[in-house]
């Protein structure tokens, strides 16, 4: 044979093999996973990757930043859980602020799966520019006509849009047991939540002894049923609002949160609190007392933006300050942009993958009449599934409610801040 030939064939056999990649071929035996891999604790410089396997055999995350060769190995901590399943946990360290990374799950020297995952790591405190998702209410059986599906179809087709995302409680029906989360909630949102990293919160219905559900399912900061986190400029705060509306241990989370709130890192421009249950509300739900509390510490400390979930609808009020009434000179315009806000603004956007008048919650939506003889409370209402995009671009934000389904965009604010920052002193 032409020599030329023969190492020309040669090269190619080597290609065909894989020869030429580090990377052994994907195993052909079943993968032991029994749940994707989901990203957690997207802080400072590291990240946490979890994921639930058959069998308790040592594993790892292999990982390097794109367009780079070595990979480093971040061995995974086994625990059994519940369900007869083991839960693995690896944590990524010094990882480069805003970079691309890719990363695969490896058992006995051979990839789990054949996927290779993508994730952008936390963003220095010095960027200003990211975004954001934001949505309650999830995961509703589809035999009883919910559509978690639908939001994680939504959200897959803008991957790596967001840089992570809020879920504002009720993450899984009926009552929050593990047994039910990959039936109802992971399995819609599989690939997706391997390459965003998401910060739940408790809702009504995941209080079922969440100790030892909810907090089963996550790792979060804090004791995990409040806490808080820094993205770039915007300060993110995570409450639990109880099992009624009334604040799960009120009197130590209302100090935490003030003394949060007082000790926010430098830089900071914008800060969101997301919880499950509304405030004041003109849905078909009861203003919640417990929350409608922390109206003054809200507007005393510049909370910017309150989200919830609990009614399964969309609504967006008008700027209210710390005694719950409507700012009159802040009132929507056709702009619906809003400069040097002195007060906040609360949205409730919890129909993710449970709608009212729909399956389990059969009733008819009929907006409150009670609470909406609040005047002028409402901006923008839409009866509908929904999730909010929002958009952070130094001291603009805007944020979007899109439909979950068509993708359409239901409802668009912007807030902007031209001055310096507001007063932010302890409410005593």
């Amino acid at each position: 044979m032409n020599r030329h030939l023969f190492l020309s064939l040669f090269a190619l056999l080597l290609s065909a093999t894989g020869c030429s990649d580090p990377t052994p071929p994907a195993s052909a035996a079943p993968s032991p996973i029994t749940r994707y891999p989901y990203l957690q604790m997207a802080l400072h410089d590291s990240l946490t990757i979890l994921w639930r396997s058959a069998n308790a055999n040592p594993a790892e995350v292999r990982f390097r930043k794109q367009g780079t060769e070595a990979w480093v190995t971040a061995a995974a901590n086994t625990r059994p859980t519940s369900g007869g399943q083991t839960e693995c946990e690896a944590v990524l360290y010094h990882l480069s602020p805003a970079q691309y990374y890719e990363y695969q799950l490896w058992q006995n020297n051979a990839p789990l799966l054949p996927d290779t995952f993508t994730f952008r790591a936390p963003i220095a405190p010095t960027d200003t520019s990211f975004h954001f998702f934001a949505v309650g209410d999830i995961g509703e059986p589809l035999e009883t006509e919910g559509t978690p599906n639908l939001l994680g179809k939504a959200l897959k087709q803008s991957a790596h849009r967001y840089d992570l995302g809020i879920l504002m409680g009720d993450i899984v029906y009926p009552d929050g047991q593990s047994k039910d989360y990959d039936a109802n909630f992971f399995r819609h949102f599989e690939g997706y939540l391997s390459t965003t990293p998401v910060y739940p919160v408790l809702g009504n219905h995941d209080w079922h002894e969440p100790e030892q559900h909810f907090m089963r399912e996550w790792k979060l900061p804090h004791n995990e049923h409040y806490y808080s986190f820094q993205h770039g400029n915007v300060h993110f705060i995570g409450l639990d609002s109880g099992k009624g509306g009334d604040m799960y241990d009120y009197e130590n989370q209302i100090q935490w949160l003030k003394d949060d709130l007082s000790h926010r890192p430098a830089g900071t421009d914008w800060t969101i609190v997301f919880l499950h249950h509304n405030g004041k509300s003109c849905t078909y739900k009861s203003d919640e007392a417990g929350v409608i509390s922390l109206y003054p510490i809200f507007e005393a400390h510049g909370v910017d933006l309150v989200l919830n979930g609990h009614a399964h609808t969309y609504e967006r009020l008008n700027p209210m300050n710390g005694a719950g009434e409507v700012l009159q000179p802040y009132l929507q315009d056709s702009t619906s942009t809003y400069h040097d806000l002195p007060g906040f603004i609360s949205i409730t956007a919890g129909s993710g993958g449970k709608l009212r008048g729909v399956g389990s919650d059969p009733k008819a939506y009929h907006p409150n009449p009670d609470s909406c003889a609040h005047p002028n409370l409402v901006a923008a209402a839409h009866h509908t599934w929904a999730y909010l995009g929002l958009e952070v671009d130094g001291k603009r934000l805007t944020g979007r409610a899109y439909q979950t389904e068509t993708l359409e965009v239901l409802d668009e604010f912007t807030l902007v801040k031209t001055g310096g920052e507001r007063a932010i002193d302890l409410v005593q």
